[in-house]
């Protein structure tokens, strides 16, 4: 019995001991690819009736813009723009595009960015660039954030040239 209480308190000092030096021991794998993959809780694939509760539900003020679905909002300084796919019954969002109102130094918001969506940026002639989510990018030029769902921006400049 005792050496039972022995060998459990071993254990426990051993475990207690490698999540002092590798504190992710505990992460769940699932959660260390996690990546965030919104602006302002807006992610392109998001349905419309899923952005007008988000926006209800954080209490944005935000406007439709007449005869389409894309919405201009006003969040913490910053002016939003959400655009959704008018001709698909949903209405997914495809762009989150976000202008920045006084982003500092463009450094440091490369470095905070990446660090909000876990992601490596890959510098290209006009700014920032990095790879989130499935198949999302998300650009940086100094001003703006621009998150967009490639594949759903293909399909629309395809349909787009058919018309």
């Amino acid at each position: 019995m005792k050496v039972a209480i022995v060998i459990a308190g071993l254990i426990v000092v051993a475990i207690a001991a490698l999540v002092a030096i590798q504190p992710s021991f505990l992460k769940p794998a699932s959660l260390a690819l996690v990546k965030k993959s919104d602006i302002f809780g807006f992610s392109p694939g998001m349905t419309f009736e899923e952005t007008s509760k988000l926006v209800s539900q954080r209490r944005y003020l935000c406007r439709q813009i007449r005869g389409s679905y894309t919405l201009e909002c006003e969040i913490n300084g910053a002016k939003v723009t959400v655009d959704s796919d008018d001709a698909d019954a949903k209405h997914p969002i495809w762009r989150v595009h976000a202008e920045l109102n006084n982003p500092g130094p463009q450094e440091a918001a490369v470095k905070s960015i990446s660090d909000q969506f876990n992601a490596q940026p890959i510098k290209v002639h006009a700014g920032w660039t990095w790879i989130v989510g499935r198949e999302l990018k998300l650009s940086y030029d100094g001003l703006a954030l621009n998150l967009v769902d490639e594949a759903a921006e293909a399909k629309l400049r395809k349909d787009e040239a058919r018309r």
